[in-house]
């Protein structure tokens, strides 16, 4: 493919970045290497709205081009407009990132003379390169399933640990967060985070969070700020009724760079596999990672500094949303163990 796509030749390059939070952290060294390869282009994101603050610190890329996720009749109306917007842009090449019909159609209908993406059923029509799903390339850390992309331009530049930037103003707000609620210095940080987006199979139970926390109250001089959104609350205030005032629940107030800037002040994150899992890990904050119906090899926690902990049962990972049986691969997750790992952090 290289000696068929020129590079020096591509001027505007789009990326048609993912739709999840923690996937996105985890294709912050994809557009590493684009930005190696391509390194006299314009480079340009196109993402749901949700995701801006995720990419408005990145050194690896241009411009942002926001779009709402819709539903229905909506939803093609403003690919339209997003077509219409791209089309004016004169893209050469597209890099479509996600796997699903619908980046691939939002791409395709701008016009954009090279499509580059994985092949996937019924959207090969829609790209003018593919590259094969292959067995190996699904079993791969996410990490290097995004960057497989990049492989036909050649060998691929090693990347940097994954980091998301923080500015100086989210930094501030979170320290002056953490001054309003009184909470010294000197006390140890603990972030929780006990839902997860992707159905409650992935989920501890919150009455687990909660004796952790309480029992790590007890040894140490310890703060729990519980992450998550803001549907999730009722969980935070399960393990608050437990913990006591020691803890705050911070579900749906804050948004992702003032999530990431306060994960920076935590010692630990306790949490199953989220979105914030992947955004402490880019902020430099250990993750005691708890999986159950997901696959760490694939999803886990990027770097070396993190714990997973996974009891290995018959059906996991069965990528469920809801657990058909008895919620077993969670269940055997004791609090005793979970309690050990964070010892070694305090």
């Amino acid at each position: 493919m290289k000696d068929r796509i020129e590079l020096d030749r591509i001027k505007r390059l789009l990326v048609r970045g993912v739709n999840w939070v923690g996937d996105t952290i985890l294709t912050y060294p994809t557009l590493e290497a684009l930005r190696k390869k391509f390194s006299t282009s314009k480079i340009s994101i196109l993402i749901p709205d949700n995701l801006v603050d995720l990419w408005i610190t990145s050194p690896y890329i241009d411009e942002i081009i926001p779009f709402r996720k819709r539903k229905g009749l909506n939803s093609f109306f403003e690919d339209l407009k997003i077509s219409y917007l791209l089309r004016r842009k004169r893209f050469d090449l597209a890099f479509i990132l996600p796997r699903s019909f619908h980046s691939a159609f939002q791409v395709f209908l701008a016009g954009i003379p090279i499509r580059l993406g994985y092949e996937n059923g019924g959207r090969s029509f829609l790209l003018t390169h593919k590259i094969p799903r292959t067995k190996e390339i699904l079993s791969s850390h996410r990490v290097y399933y995004y960057r497989k992309l990049v492989e036909p331009f050649g060998e691929i530049p090693d990347f940097s640990a994954i980091h998301l930037r923080l500015r100086e103003e989210d930094r501030d707000w979170a320290k002056e967060m953490l001054k309003k609620l009184g909470i010294s210095k000197d006390r140890l940080l603990i972030g929780l985070n006990p839902g997860a987006t992707y159905g409650w199979a992935k989920c501890w139970p919150p009455h687990r969070f909660g004796e952790l926390s309480k029992r790590l109250s007890y040894k140490y001089d310890t703060f729990f700020l519980i992450f998550g959104k803001e549907e999730e609350r009722r969980v935070a205030l399960e393990i608050l009724q437990i913990l006591g005032r020691e803890g705050i629940d911070l579900t749906g107030k804050t948004n992702l760079l003032q999530l990431a800037a306060l994960l920076e002040k935590c010692r630990i994150l306790v949490s199953n596999d989220t979105g914030t899992m992947h955004v402490a890990t880019a902020v430099g904050t250990p993750v005691i990672a708890l999986f159950g119906s997901t696959n760490p090899v694939t999803t886990g926690p990027w770097g070396n500094r993190h714990v997973v902990i996974k009891k290995e049962v018959p059906c996991s990972p069965c990528l469920k949303r809801t657990c058909p049986t008895d919620h077993k691969c969670m269940k055997l997750i004791t609090v005793d163990e979970v309690l050990k790992e964070c010892e070694k952090y305090l």
